[in-house]
């Protein structure tokens, strides 16, 4: 386009010398012609340029377009198109924000966007009725709106570049509400607060941690009685041997039901939000794996079991040892009590990445593909015959799901009918 320009600017120039040429031929006066041709081309070319600058300044708007010739006019073509362009960008970004409008306000949750001083720049309506926030606080800090300490650590921790943050708070008007919050960063400018109302979720939590509660301890007292007189009738020399087997079989029963009811309450315990608080010590997992791993080692069930061992001595994690704990034994344990004697377990402890893995393995028969998506469910066994597994919960691997829920970390599942079993366990560091 400026090559077209340009000649035709060599052609103008080219006219107005040879206008020049004509008059000095005609008049003798050489140059007084060609300075007055060359002043009327610089004031032409100046004209051109004052009304593309007027018009250019006022809007370049497309029904006032100067009549200019050459360069003038493809700069004012450059302008409209550009114009165009910006026009067709403007509508799809005002369109895909109405939609993000629209989306935000009919989403059942606080959505608040926040500068990089953390200043809100938008806000949905139903931010109002969970956090108390209105529009009209556009342009305020949100710590100077939600001042609970626990927010402010949250703020500072994506302010120090964690992507996503998020924690459990009171109402900052009703005690008696609770609200789940999460912050995102958006960009180096722009941060994301989604926040919801989980006053329901917890009530019904907190009803049915209490339900548990007090069944368990209502089965704890017939539990004892029973346990108590069968333990009587098993040591007692004048029963009939008819009546030994089945006195067996009910003790089992009755143990089993105490082991359910332990781990009815333990699931129930870690399920509930005070554990999240404490999951913040330093782990030494390499004395822990090793100290558990004897325990298991010497029980009567898995002496003739053989172990292997890999342990990263110097990885430690954060989190709650007592969990941690729980997680281990319920691993080894279900690799010696669900395996036939010289099955080969093996324990491995290991970084990969910024993870941190823990992997328990055996050679046994394995487990069916089709009951791998439900073995961390409640209740959940593979064989439910009587002969096997009669000390089984179904509650173990449940425990585990939950503890590694906790502790943000992901449960694994491999396994192959004929070649064994692994669990592996991620933690992000």
């Amino acid at each position: 386009m400026f090559n077209i320009s340009f000649r035709y600017e060599k052609f103008y120039a080219l006219l107005f010398l040879v206008a020049a040429s004509v008059t000095g031929l005609l008049t003798s006066y050489w140059a007084q012609s060609f300075l007055i041709w060359a002043l009327v081309y610089i004031l032409w070319k100046w004209v051109e340029f004052y009304h593309f600058y007027h018009w250019y300044k006022n809007g370049a708007k497309n029904a006032k377009v100067p009549l200019n010739h050459g360069v003038w006019g493809d700069f004012a073509s450059l302008i409209l198109n550009d114009k165009n362009k910006n026009r067709k960008i403007y509508k799809r970004n005002k369109l895909l924000l109405n939609q993000f409008n629209r989306t935000a306000q009919a989403l059942p949750y606080a959505t608040i966007i926040l500068n990089k001083g953390y200043e809100l720049r938008w806000v949905n309506s139903i931010a109002y009725k969970i956090l108390g926030i209105k529009k009209s606080d556009i342009g305020v800090k949100i710590s100077n709106l939600i001042r609970d300490p626990l927010f402010v650590e949250l703020l500072e921790q994506v302010n120090q570049g964690t992507e996503v943050s998020e924690m459990k708070m009171t109402h900052p008007i009703d005690a008696l509400r609770k609200i789940h919050i999460k912050l995102m960063k958006l960009s180096n400018k722009r941060f994301l607060l989604v926040a919801r109302d989980i006053s329901q979720q917890d009530a019904l939590r907190q009803s049915r941690k209490a339900f548990v509660d007090n069944a368990s301890h209502e089965l704890r007292t017939p539990l004892t009685v029973i346990t108590g007189y069968l333990e009587m009738l098993h040591n007692a020399k004048d029963i009939p041997k008819t009546w030994q087997q089945p006195i067996e079989k009910a003790q089992q029963q009755s143990m089993r039901m105490e082991k359910i009811i332990n781990d009815m309450l333990m699931l129930s315990s870690i399920e509930h939000e005070r554990h999240l608080e404490d999951n913040d010590e330093i782990i030494q997992m390499p004395q822990l794996l090793n100290r558990l791993l004897d325990d298991v080692k010497n029980s009567s069930k898995a002496k003739l079991h053989h172990f292997s061992v890999n342990i990263d001595s110097d990885l430690k994690i954060r989190g709650n040892e007592e969990e941690i704990t729980s997680i281990i034994l319920n691993l080894l344990n279900n690799a010696v009590k669900h395996t036939t004697a010289n099955t080969k377990v093996s324990l491995r402890w290991f970084s990969k990445g910024n993870n941190a893995i823990l992997k328990v393995c055996d050679n046994g028969k394995g487990i069916d593909a089709k009951h791998l998506p439900h073995l961390s469910e409640r209740f959940y066994r593979v064989d439910n015959s009587r002969d096997k597994n009669t000390n089984s919960t179904g509650l173990g691997l449940a425990i585990v799901k939950q503890i590694c829920d906790n502790h943000h970390a992901t449960l694994e599942i491999e396994s192959e009918i004929g070649k064994g079993t692994c669990f592996r366990i991620i933690f992000r560091q």
